[in-house]
């Protein structure tokens, strides 16, 4: 069985200081977006704070990213308001990976995934690092009643 856990990213180091340092690394002249703290989650352009993570899979940090708006939607009799259409696929990846790879808490660097929960026991994944399915579906077990989840691509 796999280990994972919540993370509440910490105030400190900065997270737009790691991504300006990322970007530098990176050779990028400059930045349109970055994650950033926003209500003990990880907030990123006009997305609502994504809930985070972290797990360990063959000695290798991974960081899973959930939309409080899909997880709560798997509560009976819960309301949450839809998320734009497409937004995964519209996302940013590298912008939001780059920086939360190097945080100091992951050790050796860590990969990031992004969830969303289209329906049913299905869930679709972008990585920025190595994939890592059975991780991810390890935590989609934890924050919701069902037990069997599959990737829908």
């Amino acid at each position: 069985m796999l280990s994972v856990a919540p993370w509440i990213p910490p105030t400190s180091p900065d997270l737009a200081v790691l991504a300006m340092e990322a970007a530098d690394e990176a050779g990028l002249p400059s930045l349109r977006a970055w994650p950033e703290l926003r209500k003990g989650g990880i907030g990123f352009g006009a997305l609502p704070p994504f809930l985070c993570w972290c797990g360990l899979e063959h000695g290798s940090w991974h960081l899973v990213l959930l939309q409080a708006r899909e997880v709560g939607a798997l509560v009976p009799g819960a309301r949450t308001a839809p998320l734009p259409a497409g937004w995964l696929d519209s996302l940013d990846l590298e912008s939001l990976g780059r920086p939360l790879a190097r945080h100091p808490n992951f050790p050796g660097g860590a990969s990031i995934h992004v969830v969303h929960l289209p329906g049913g026991d299905a869930f679709r994944v972008r990585t920025f690092g190595s994939a890592a399915p059975d991780l991810v579906a390890e935590v989609l077990k934890h924050t919701s009643q069902i037990q069997i989840w599959s990737l829908a691509d």
